[in-house]
């Protein structure tokens, strides 16, 4: 039989889960808002593990997670099902000094560029096709603080393996805005390119087995539609009984007063139009 202080521990760690849960990167960005245009929807984002567990176990009814390549998707409770929206992306960005003439990079060449121990080790620009310097190559990763950036470059175009010391990890913009604006050797990674800064984004291709070796930039749709590989979706899912409950709610997250918090945070929202009519179908059902 549980003690009775364990069982309030326990009742009072369930009566915590909330309607609307998710990654706790949107805890400051999402909370507010969403209280104020849906208040009988309870808001507590406390991370994408507890939001897949809360939504599984019908203690949440919407969810908005991160969803890694090849991870499986979120369970719905026994008897229901979940819908899904493409709400934005986390991106990482690849630019250059604006002399520097080229135009793309593939993963295999961040790989050499950036991995401890790749197949192929990169140090010039003349070791990259289309490079045009003989320089070594000065790397920066921006990854401020509640960015995906390092996760997401170490994940993907490095296979998981760390970074190689010559790699400048950052936290402050300052020192890889000044680099880009002054050093025609510089390569940057970054959520995205901050307004006025230096440089000339570069096109990216995946390029691995199974996948397209063409190079997209990262625009608004490339991002969007997932042509632009260096991107991690972030999915609102929510289940179809619960739908028109949070439809308050629903529709404010395809608002764009949520899609001006969703930039604050680094992140790519859906496109507008898209948006709008996501939220037009709420009206319609």
């Amino acid at each position: 039989m549980l003690k009775p202080w364990l069982l309030g521990v326990l009742t009072s760690a369930v009566s915590l889960a909330a309607d609307i849960a998710g990654s706790d990167l949107l805890k400051g960005a999402l909370t507010e808002g969403l209280r104020q245009a849906a208040p009988a929807s309870s808001v507590d984002f406390a991370g994408t593990l507890p939001g897949r567990r809360s939504l599984a176990d019908g203690r949440s009814a919407v969810a908005l997670l991160f969803l890694k390549e090849g991870e499986p998707e979120p369970a719905a409770p026994a008897g229901q099902s979940l819908q899904r929206y493409l709400l934005a992306n986390a991106a990482v960005v690849v630019a250059v000094h604006k002399s520097n003439r080229l135009n793309q990079v593939s993963f295999a060449d961040l790989n050499s560029l950036l991995a401890k121990d790749p197949k192929v080790y990169h140090v010039n620009w003349n070791d990259l096709a289309g490079g045009n310097l003989s320089e070594t190559i000065l790397t920066y990763l921006y990854a401020p603080h509640g960015a995906f950036a390092r996760e997401l470059v170490q994940g993907v175009p490095l296979s998981k393996q760390p970074f190689r010391q010559e790699v400048n990890l950052v936290m402050d913009w300052a020192p890889v805005g000044q680099s880009l604006a002054t050093r025609p050797a510089t390569l940057a990674l970054a959520p995205s390119l901050p307004a006025g800064s230096e440089g000339r984004l570069l096109q990216v291709s995946d390029g691995r087995p199974g996948k397209s070796s063409t190079a997209y930039s990262p625009d608004e749709m490339n991002i969007y539609n997932g042509d632009y590989p260096l991107r991690l979706p972030l999915y609102l899912y929510v289940r179809s009984d619960k739908q028109q409950t949070h439809k308050e709610a629903l529709k404010w997250l395809f608002s764009e007063a949520a899609a001006e918090q969703i930039r604050s945070v680094g992140l790519y929202p859906a496109p507008k139009a898209i948006r709008e009519r996501l939220a037009q179908r709420l009206d319609s059902r």
